[in-house]
């Protein structure tokens, strides 16, 4: 299929291969060929939650089993029960990242974005009418692998920042991790598909989005220039919910590992340079960090120990949330109303003038 050259750049296509192929792509039984699990949190990541894996993790120490296998205690919110369970079952979206790209949907794609070329991409369609196939998961998976996620992971292991620019790589993962949320993905899918754009146009939309340096600039300049603090502990202290970077109107807060909650006061600008380490965590850091957290689970909270998740369970703030992921039409309101706080993040948190300046002093 003669895609426009931007296309076949950004993805990998699956041309089908008669009807037995074409049925799994469109939601029957899919094997082999495309992904059917795509974690919005990365399991080499999630595996720190299991003990044993961090320590070996942090001295360098090759674990027997690989990270997908670590077995960590789970928080099913639908299920209101704690599974013991593998990192690989837990924080996933199915079949998110497969999307169908049909002969007529690329036709509306071309005339978008490519109007110049639409009158010789409909003669190629015509030589090849197949309907190809978008496996998202290799552009995630590409993303693993740049150096974003190497500084949360270096985070993870040092307990602290080694630089500017390690702070400047951890920024940009906060933003672009923000955006393969549970909740970003599935009201941004929901939302193209009622404005007639296809899911694969908006994956193409998210990569494209994901590569701009000014739409980047913007999202991480009040982030980069507010106060940071990293909240350490020397035991697995912080449960991992499954949209861990938590936004609001003053604040934004992450795990960065079960040992280090990343905590960003928007209100106080400081140098690019500058956050603290603090080894004594407040009582009312540790209430807001599961009030947080509740409230942006969907699926799914993780930890190594079961008694801690049976206190989160029991919580005023775990039960409302469960009631409320229970009903379709609350669930939807809690996906657009976590989105929200994304979207508000990802606009400069109502802290930027028009020409992308940060509004507050400089402390």
């Amino acid at each position: 299929m003669g895609q426009p050259a931007s296309l076949a750049r950004c993805f990998r296509f699956h041309r089908g291969r008669g009807q037995e192929q074409t049925n799994r792509c469109l939601g029957f039984k899919m094997t082999g060929t495309f992904t059917t699990r795509n974690h919005y949190n990365p399991c080499f990541w999630t595996a720190l939650w299991n003990k044993e894996y961090y320590a070996q993790y942090c001295t360098n120490e090759r674990s027997r089993k690989p990270a997908r296998d670590q077995v960590v205690y789970a928080l099913n919110l639908n299920a209101n029960k704690i599974l013991k369970t593998k990192v690989e079952q837990v924080h996933f979206h199915k079949d998110l990242g497969v999307a169908a790209i049909t002969p007529e949907s690329a036709k509306r794609f071309c005339a978008r974005w490519y109007p110049e070329k639409y009158d010789t991409f409909c003669e190629d369609i015509a030589s090849h009418p197949e309907t190809v196939y978008l496996d998202f998961e290799d552009i995630l998976s590409g993303m693993e692998t740049q150096a974003s996620y190497s500084s949360l992971m270096q985070a993870a292991k040092l307990g602290s920042l080694t630089s500017v620019e390690h702070k400047g790589f951890l920024t940009c993962l906060l933003i672009m991790h923000a955006m393969r949320s549970y909740e970003f993905m599935s009201m941004l899918v929901d939302m193209t598909n009622s404005e007639d754009v296809d899911k694969w146009e908006y994956f193409w939309l998210l990569k494209k989005t994901w590569s701009s340096q000014s739409f980047l600039a913007r999202a991480v300049t009040v982030p980069a220039f507010s106060e940071w603090t990293l909240w350490r502990t020397s035991d697995h202290t912080f449960p991992l919910c499954d949209s861990p970077v938590m936004m609001d109107r003053d604040s934004l807060m992450a795990v960065l590992s079960p040992r280090l909650l990343l905590e960003i006061n928007l209100n106080i600008r400081r140098p690019e340079q500058y956050w603290r380490v603090c080894d004594e965590v407040p009582g009312h850091v540790l209430a807001a960090f599961r009030r947080r957290s509740i409230a942006n689970s969907f699926r799914e909270i993780i930890f190594h120990d079961q008694a801690i998740l049976e206190e989160w369970k029991s919580s005023d703030h775990a039960r409302a949330r469960i009631m409320a992921l229970r009903d379709p039409s609350n669930l939807k309101t809690c996906i657009e109303e976590g989105a929200s706080r994304i979207i508000f993040g990802l606009k400069g948190f109502d802290r930027l003038d028009n020409a992308g300046q940060f509004s507050t002093s400089l402390h």
